[in-house]
């Protein structure tokens, strides 16, 4: 792995460690307002992008063509 990718999946993980140390705790969720809720499904969005994100750069530094459109996900 060259050391921009390598660089680029470590400012990402650390991203989804700050996220992941702010998604409320599984037992806290029945106690949350409507709003709160939002706001961890919110931090849920921002981990699945992360992750995804690794994923494309990987690919990206593969050349490997990464699917557009309805059903890329």
């Amino acid at each position: 792995m060259d050391e921009k990718l390598s660089k680029r999946i470590h400012a990402e993980l650390e991203n989804i460690d700050e996220v992941l140390e702010q998604i409320p705790s599984y037992e806290k969720l029945p106690f949350l307002s409507t709003l709160e809720l939002a706001g961890a499904a919110a931090l849920l969005h921002n981990f699945y992008n992360g992750i995804e994100n690794i994923l494309k750069q990987i690919l990206i530094s593969e050349n490997i063509e990464i699917p557009e459109g309805k059903s890329s996900h």
